[in-house]
C-alpha cells in the first residue's frame, strides 16, 4: 500500500527530527490501519460461492446478479475492495466519488466524479444510472452499497422542479 503521509520527507528535513518521526510513523500507520480499501477487505471475503461481510453471508449462486452502488469521498477504495473481492461475479458498478485517482482500478465498476460540497451534473447523471439499474431489479439480485462521508453531495439526485 502506498505512503498515505505523502510529504513524509519534508517533514523530517527541518526540526526535531527524531520527534517528527515517531509522530509521522504512528500517524501513518494509523492512517493504513483506517484506510478504506483495507477495511472492506478486513471484512468481506469470497468463499467459493459464499459471500461473507462481517457476520453475514449470501449464496452467491442463488443470485441472479450483483450490483454495488455507491458514493462518497472514501468510495474510490471501498468500491475498489468489492470490486476485486467479486471480480466477474459483479455485474455492475457505479460508484460516485470527489477525485477519481490515477491509482484507482477498477474491473466492472463505473467511476463518476460527482461535485462536493456542491452537486454536479456528472453526480446526477450517476444517480439516473443506479436508479435504472434499481429499476430493472429483480428479487433474485443483490446490492451491495458503500457509502462514505460526502455522499450527500455527490449523491444528489432532486427531484423534477429542483435544479
Amino acid at each position: 500500500m502506498k505512503q498515505k503521509i505523502k510529504n513524509y520527507d519534508e517533514i523530517l528535513s527541518h526540526g526535531d527530527i527524531e520527534s517528527r518521526k515517531i509522530v509521522l510513523d504512528i500517524t501513518e500507520k494509523t492512517l493504513q490501519r483506517l484506510d478504506s480499501y483495507e477495511r472492506i477487505k478486513s471484512i468481506m471475503r469470497l468463499e467459493g460461492d459464499i459471500l461473507h461481510i462481517g457476520i453475514k453471508q449470501w449464496d452467491l449462486s442463488k443470485k441472479r446478479n450483483i450490483y454495488l452502488l455507491g458514493g462518497g469521498k472514501a468510495c474510490n477504495h471501498m468500491a475498489m475492495a468489492v470490486d476485486e473481492i467479486l471480480g466477474d461475479r459483479l455485474m455492475r458498478g457505479i460508484a460516485i466519488v470527489k477525485i477519481a485517482e490515477d491509482t484507482d482500478v477498477f474491473r466492472k465498476t463505473e467511476v463518476f466524479v460527482g461535485g462536493h460540497p456542491l452537486p454536479n451534473e456528472e453526480g446526477y447523471r450517476a444517480c439516473q444510472e443506479m436508479i435504472k439499474i434499481v429499476d430493472a431489479a429483480g428479487p433474485d439480485d443483490l446490492f451491495i452499497g458503500v457509502v462514505s462521508g460526502g455522499s450527500s453531495a455527490l449523491m444528489s439526485c432532486p427531484i423534477d422542479g429542483i435544479s
